[in-house]
């Protein structure tokens, strides 16, 4: 149950400020952009795009975060809506209670992610979301990718797999999908227009980083972002 506190985050891309220095985009909180061909606000919607036509070009994945950490337990809702994806990756990641251990803002170390390698987001401390469509090349899927939707919670450092799942349900463009991430006591649950499709409880929970939207190889708009505290 949230409590009566302000909400910590409250998003939803419909005021328009002047950019700052560091690459901001407009919102009524300071966002920053890794990677990605484009990012862009447009009817009130963060539009991210980060799918090329040239396979080579490095523009293939984005992350955006936002500078308002978040901290305690939390709840955190939002949505997402893929508009294409060329190879059917229909790719949605959520990075949250990121930052660094050596105690370095992530916004003063963003030029060495520049071009949003997952790689560098292995070494810090935080949890990573994944939904996607399922296209692990081991199972024999083509590359227009497979119907099942595949649900991955991961920690860092080490991007430790801790939880995961599928389900038929697919990830669909054209469709929104409401999201919802809820910490509390150390446990993790994953939520998609109200189903649990992840949980699982961390014996050492990280207490307080950064919110960040991340894909791989897809078009897709997010909006409605909110983080509630928890009683």
């Amino acid at each position: 149950m949230e409590n009566d506190e302000p909400l910590t985050i409250n998003e939803t891309f419909s005021e328009v400020r002047p950019d700052e220095a560091g690459g901001l985009i407009h919102g009524a909180h300071d966002w920053w952009v890794e990677g990605g061909e484009r990012v862009w606000v447009e009817d009130g919607r963060l539009h991210v795009k980060a799918d090329p036509e040239d396979e080579n070009d490095p523009r293939y994945v984005a992350t955006v975060w936002c500078r308002t950490p978040i901290a305690g337990d939390v709840r955190i809702e939002m949505k997402a809506h893929v508009i294409d994806s060329t190879v059917g990756a229909n790719n949605i990641n959520i990075f949250f209670f990121y930052s660094d251990p050596g105690g370095e803002p992530l916004f003063d170390t963003r030029e060495d992610r520049a071009d949003a390698a997952y790689r560098y987001y292995h070494d810090l401390d935080g949890y990573i979301v994944t939904f996607l469509s399922d296209r692990q090349e081991e199972m024999g899927v083509t590359e227009a990718g497979h119907p099942n939707a595949r649900f991955r919670l991961r920690r860092c450092p080490g991007f430790n797999l801790v939880d995961e799942s599928y389900h038929p349900m697919g990830v669909l463009a054209g469709r929104t999908y409401d999201l919802t991430i809820i910490r509390r006591d150390g446990v993790i649950t994953f939520q998609v227009d109200g189903e649990t499709f992840l949980e699982w409880e961390d014996e050492d929970p990280l207490r307080e980083g950064l919110l960040g939207l991340r894909t791989f190889r897809t078009y897709l708009w997010w909006d409605a972002i909110r983080v509630y505290p928890l009683d």
